[in-house]
C-alpha cells in the first residue's frame, strides 16, 4: 500500500455532488483504498488515501482528471525548538517515526514516515508541519 496526500481543491467541490463525482471516478475502476485522514482547511479538502500499490497510477490518473493536487511524499518537518516533548505525536505514529529517546526527548526518523501525519494535529505547539 501506498500513501498519498491530496488536496480538493475549495473551487472543485462546491457542494456535495461535486465530491461524491471525483470518489465515483476512482471506484468506477473497482479499487479499494482506505481514507485515514480527511480534513477541511481553507484552501479545500485534504484526503490522506490508502492505496494498493498495483492501482496508484489508476487512482492518481482519475484524481488528476478532476483536477486535485497529488502529494506522494507529505512527510512533516519538526521545529524541536517549538517541540516540548511531550510525547502527544509518538502515541499516534503508526510506524514508531517519532519516538522518544533514553532522554525523553523527541527523535525522528524520516524514512519510517508513512505520511499519514496524524502527528501534525496531535501536536499543542504546532511544532509538527507537513514538508
Amino acid at each position: 500500500m501506498t500513501v498519498i496526500n491530496v488536496t480538493l481543491p475549495l473551487e472543485l467541490i462546491k457542494d456535495i455532488n461535486d465530491y461524491s463525482k471525483i470518489i465515483n471516478d476512482i471506484l468506477k475502476h473497482d479499487i479499494s483504498f482506505n481514507v485515514l485522514k480527511f480534513s477541511i482547511i481553507s484552501s479545500g479538502v485534504t484526503l490522506l488515501l490508502d492505496v494498493p500499490d498495483d492501482k496508484i497510477e489508476i487512482i492518481t490518473e482519475a484524481l488528476e482528471e478532476n483536477n486535485a493536487i497529488i502529494n506522494k511524499k507529505g512527510r512533516v518537518k519538526i521545529d524541536f525548538e517549538n517541540c516540548i516533548d511531550c510525547g502527544a505525536c509518538v502515541a499516534l505514529c503508526p510506524t514508531d517515526a517519532l519516538y522518544m529517546n533514553s532522554e525523553n526527548r523527541l527523535e525522528y526518523t524520516e524514512e519510517r514516515c508513512m505520511a499519514c501525519l496524524l502527528c501534525v494535529d496531535s501536536c499543542p505547539r504546532s511544532a509538527i508541519k507537513e514538508e
